[in-house]
């Protein structure tokens, strides 16, 4: 690939991940699955990482890449993904939710109540939450469908602005309490 396609494929494959977001966001608002509604482990991770999250995150990043399907039958010889889309949305979507862990166990140590953006840094841990889950997703599509480094650098550096981007859309479309 070229460069100009190795960066159009990153924000491709970011398609998937931005659907499973919105889904999991309106499950969230909606109260659905509220049996799942479990943190994992609340004194490592906090509250808000549940197991709700962990199960439909990747279901749902796997039916964003289902969404995508028609596009890639258009490409033909030329699609991105040329492999399960099932498969990459699941793997990428347990990229995402597993990458988050860390960055939450962190903030739990520094008393960082969860939700919470500090005043301390306030743009260190911003940048933080976005790239966390992109790096997940990133080294998830390295691994599987097996997409270059090229790929997997644009990616890190195009997902923190998709994600505030989406963060803001869902904030106005009242899905989501903050903007960040």
């Amino acid at each position: 690939m070229d460069g100009f396609s190795t960066f159009f494929a990153a924000l491709y494959i970011q398609i998937p991940v931005v659907i499973g977001g919105v889904l999991h966001m309106l499950a969230v608002t909606k109260d659905w699955l509220p049996a799942l509604k479990v943190p994992i482990h609340e004194r490592l991770f906090g509250a808000n990482k549940t197991w709700r999250g962990m199960v439909l995150v990747p279901l749902f990043t796997a039916l964003g890449a289902i969404c995508i399907w028609p596009l890639e039958w258009l490409l033909g010889p030329h699609a991105v993904f040329g492999t399960s889309l099932l498969l990459a949305g699941v793997v990428a979507g347990f990229g995402y939710v597993l990458a988050e862990l860390p960055n939450s166990w962190f903030k739990r140590r520094a008393g960082i109540p969860p939700g919470v953006v500090p005043t301390r840094a306030p743009g260190l841990f911003i940048f933080l939450d976005q790239f966390d889950s992109g790096l997940g997703v990133a080294l998830a599509y390295l691994i599987y469908p097996g997409f270059g480094v090229q790929v997997f650098f644009w990616y890190i550096l195009t997902f923190p602005i998709t994600a505030l981007l989406v963060k803001r859309w869902l904030f106005w479309m009242k899905l989501k309490k903050s903007a960040v």
